[in-house]
């Protein structure tokens, strides 16, 4: 009796074997079209499946809910809202798929292999959760950064109208020959901005900043934090001294009349030590 049993058992658990197919294709598979920017994954649990294309940290979008049967140990997939069917079998690799009619997802070819991801099958759910909650975090980091940068346009603003005894393009005086050619204009209207030039090529401009800036009864305070140095005016308002530099730093204020653009006069205010 107790062999019919053993017998019986066996026999049982041989039909639920073939009702499956005798194949677990529970797992992620992950596929890299030319076409598309991220990658195809299908991720298989159960019996359902998803597919979605993963922007790695750009997140991930959602391409379609799939029912998962398996017959004759092919894995085949059908769109839970559409009338698509995917079929899929092992790999010789024992682990990767061979899709066999791949060309209904819009590839190029039927016969394309899925690489196995060992890190799934995934919660899409949790995915598409942390993804919200990231964007979320980026969004209001943006409005933070969108608010500080109108605080600091304001309170630019409110400094300007005491610009007015600094106003005038400065040319800063160089004291080794390779110092580049560095322009500052200083305009109520226009607030700080410098320009660096090569100084042999005027043409090559190697940068651009619109420093923060600040009047105190000190003088005219350019920079930001470490960076942030303090200049005062010569009594005859053409020269512009930092009180806290490292080294000599020393602008001179331009001729109203000439113009900068004249490289000869530009490099003559600068100087060629």
């Amino acid at each position: 009796m107790r062999t019919l049993f053993e017998l019986a058992a066996t026999v049982v658990a041989a039909s639920l074997l073939a009702g499956c197919g005798g194949e677990d294709f529970n797992g992620a598979y992950r596929f890299k079209d030319s076409n598309v920017k991220g990658t195809m994954v299908l991720n298989v649990h159960g019996d359902e499946a998803e597919l979605f294309v993963d922007f790695e940290k750009d997140g991930i979008k959602p391409l379609g809910k799939m029912k998962v049967s398996v017959k004759e140990e092919k894995l085949i997939l059908d769109a839970v809202n559409g009338s698509t069917r995917l079929v899929m079998r092992r790999n010789v690799d024992e682990r990767s798929l061979d899709c066999l009619n791949c060309k209904v997802l819009g590839t190029k070819k039927d016969d394309l292999v899925w690489n196995y991801d060992p890190n799934g099958p995934y919660d899409v759910g949790q995915l598409l959760k942390d993804q919200a909650r990231k964007n979320e975090e980026a969004m209001n980091a943006e409005f933070e950064k969108m608010q500080q940068k109108a605080r600091e346009q304001d309170r630019r603003n409110a400094e300007a109208p005491k610009l007015t005894s600094y106003e005038g393009d400065w040319v800063y005086q160089r004291t080794t020959k390779q110092d580049p050619l560095t322009i500052m204009t200083i305009w109520r209207k226009s607030q700080i901005k410098i320009w660096s030039f090569n100084f042999e090529n005027m043409d090559y401009r190697l940068g651009h900043e619109v420093p923060k800036f600040e009047v105190t009864e000190a003088g005219l305070k350019i920079g930001d934090g470490p960076k942030a140095h303090l200049y005062t005016l010569s009594a005859d308002k053409n020269i512009l001294t930092c009180m806290d530099c490292t080294k000599s730093q020393r602008w001179v204020k331009t001729d109203p009349k000439k113009d900068l653009s004249d490289r000869h006069y530009a490099r003559q205010m600068a100087g060629n030590p």
